[in-house]
């Protein structure tokens, strides 16, 4: 699935920890779906048509669209915020020099890294790098680093509480053991003019801070569009009436969730999608009602590009094309292509129109708003 700055589908509906963005209240039909409707290429949900459809067929009675009311966040872009973008940008020139001295905040930290839980080694590794301040395994693991030196072995043990990102350690005391091999200094070079003439192509300090605030602002922007259009389209799912559906639009909906799934099974090296589900505490009600989401969500969108009529032109594709290309850090088009294919390139593009359309009529409330990172 291509990555959006205004939606990215699968993320959108991710629980369990790993990405959570709004839930839709939508009709759960677990029992229809395990039980009764068999293999029926039609299920009917039992919902009745509404009286003010804008928009009706066989499947969906589509709510009014348009004329909705929204808050739209506007986010304070902060000297803290443009400061760590800089940083950023500078990352790519660092250097990294090795240090005979004791660890502190920023350094890289190298070691023959192992955990376990009850006994059993979950990580195993050699020359494993920390960095210092990243918290890649919590702000307390971080503070047993700083001040060691090359040659020390630390064990130490640690509790994670139930929300920490790695779903195999969350809620278990995990057992560490680290020997030192090395400890590098990361440094940054000095964004003088000239260094940033010579390899940013930027004339000066100044000019070049001012584009990273404007980055700042165009990511924060995109996220408030973001969220200001899921806003909208909750807005109409809640009020629209799914009728029936077919079985097919189920099982691309079920092989779209479940996909997204397999990804983070691969990730933890799990071995089943039921083991994943297990460690996020999720039963086949809440998958079921994840695939119901995406599966009413998609109705909608659908629903609302046919009452349009929403089309699009040859540069309509050759702009969205390009706009993914850059999004998604391509520079060949034809690899683009392969790795997406123009009927999913197509079908985003489309969607975005849907959800432009949502926004463009809709009556949006300006509110100012602290930005915090996931």
């Amino acid at each position: 699935m291509l990555v959006h700055p205004s939606y990215l589908a699968i993320q959108f509906y991710f629980t369990g920890g790993i990405i959570l963005k709004k839930r839709f209240a939508v009709l759960l039909l677990a029992a229809c779906l395990l039980t009764a409707c068999g293999n029926k290429s039609q299920i009917s949900t039992g919902s009745k048509p509404l009286d003010n459809a804008v928009y009706s067929t066989e499947q969906i009675s589509l709510a009014p669209y348009t004329g909705l009311k929204a808050e739209k966040k506007v986010y304070t872009v902060t000297e803290d915020a443009v400061d760590n973008a800089v940083r950023e940008a500078l990352l790519e020139y660092a250097e990294y020099n090795p240090v005979k001295r004791p660890s502190r905040e920023s350094d890289w930290v190298y070691g023959d890294f192992q955990a376990s839980i009850d006994g059993s080694t979950v990580v195993n590794e050699e020359d494993y790098e920390f960095i210092l301040g990243a918290e890649e395994y919590g702000e307390e693991f971080d503070q047993k680093l700083i001040g060691v030196s090359v040659g020390d072995t630390l064990t130490f043990s640690l509790d994670y509480d139930e929300e920490f990102t790695d779903v195999e350690w969350a809620g278990n005391t995990v057992d560490f053991e680290i020997k030192v091999t090395d400890i590098q200094e990361e440094i940054l070079p000095e964004a003088t003019d000239d260094f940033l003439k010579k390899n940013m192509s930027y004339n000066s300090y100044d000019e070049f801070r001012e584009a990273m605030r404007q980055s700042v602002a165009d990511i924060y922007e995109a996220e408030s569009t973001n969220e200001l259009q899921q806003d909208l389209l909750e807005q109409v799912i809640d009020a629209s009436r799914i009728l029936q559906y077919s079985r097919e639009d189920y099982d691309k909906a079920r092989e779209t969730i479940e996909g997204g799934y397999m990804s983070y099974v691969e990730m933890f090296g799990m071995n089943s999608l039921d083991e994943l589900y297990k460690s996020f505490e999720m039963t086949k009600e809440d998958v079921e009602e994840e695939i119901q989401t995406y599966l009413y969500r998609t109705l909608v969108i659908n629903a609302i590009i046919e009452n349009e009529s929403l089309s699009l032109s040859d540069d309509d594709y050759k702009e969205g094309v390009a706009y993914y290309m850059k999004e998604n850090g391509y520079e060949s088009e034809s690899e683009f292509l392969n790795d997406y294919g123009e009927e999913e390139i197509r079908r985003q593009l489309l969607e975005d129109m849907a959800l432009n359309l949502l926004v463009n009529s809709a009556e949006i409330t300006e509110k100012e708003a602290e930005y915090e990172n996931a």
